[in-house]
């Protein structure tokens, strides 16, 4: 993938996710909640599912503790007349956050050694944390696998 193609699909992705409003998951679970909220039973939900009342529970704690699968939850949304949505979040906030985040640590781990090896020989990089910024920024223009090797 190109340059250019990567940086559009970066900024676009980071476009979309800002509009996401993430909620935490209510402490019974999205499921059981919007059941409950529905005035549904678990009897119903299991009738609506073609399941037993005991695979209902189940499927409840099963997402209490995310043994549930992305198959399962959504035909017990569909079923009570939700959809269901995810969405993968980066922790930094955004996608370009995340790259200057890695690229930050990639860009220390390499220059880091290099300086200390010639600060023991009297002759450090100097500016240290402004090459660093540096190399950083080269990762940024072109994020690629590389960046994500330990």
């Amino acid at each position: 993938m190109n340059k250019k193609l990567k940086r559009l699909q970066i900024v676009m992705l980071d476009r979309h996710l800002a509009g996401v409003e993430i909620s935490p998951r209510p402490s019974d679970g999205w499921l059981r909640a919007m059941r409950r909220a529905l005035g549904m039973s678990t009897r119903q939900l299991a009738q609506r599912m073609r399941i037993t009342q005991q695979s209902a529970d189940r499927l409840e704690r099963n997402e209490l503790d995310d043994s549930i699968t992305l198959k399962r939850l959504r035909a017990a949304a569909e079923a009570i007349g939700c959809q269901l949505v995810y969405v993968l979040v980066p922790e930094a906030g955004s996608i370009e956050g995340t790259l200057r985040v890695q690229a930050m640590k990639k860009a220390r781990a390499l220059i880091d050694p290099v300086n200390r090896t010639m600060v023991l020989e009297s002759q450090g990089v100097g500016k240290l944390e402004e090459k660093i910024r540096e190399k950083a920024e080269e990762f940024m223009q072109n994020p690629n696998p590389r960046l994500w090797d330990e």
